[in-house]
């Protein structure tokens, strides 16, 4: 009995981590999409998303950090990449 709830715990880890790595893998060809899409719509001149205009005012007006959680909000962002969405708007 003690054998059977070992294994059982083991085979729903193992799915659990399977299921995991395929979630990541999908989070980071989305985020990799995104980029892409990004740098398209820039050179085909589409509009910028709505939320980059108030980020941008954020950041001039010294709100660094407020602009970073609006961006991790809106867009879904985690802690690093807002950072870096919110340097590459400033710079």
């Amino acid at each position: 009995m003690e054998y059977l709830s070992i294994t059982i715990s083991l085979i729903t880890l193992f799915v659990c981590l399977s299921v995991y790595n395929k979630v990541s893998a999908m989070e980071a060809r989305i985020k990799a999409m995104q980029v892409s899409y990004d740098h398209i719509a820039q050179e085909v001149g589409l509009p910028r998303h709505p939320v980059q205009d108030e980020v941008l005012q954020l950041v001039r007006e010294g709100k660094k950090v407020a602009a970073v959680k609006k961006a991790r909000e809106v867009l879904g962002l985690s802690l690093v990449e807002a950072k870096q969405y919110v340097d590459a708007l400033e710079a």
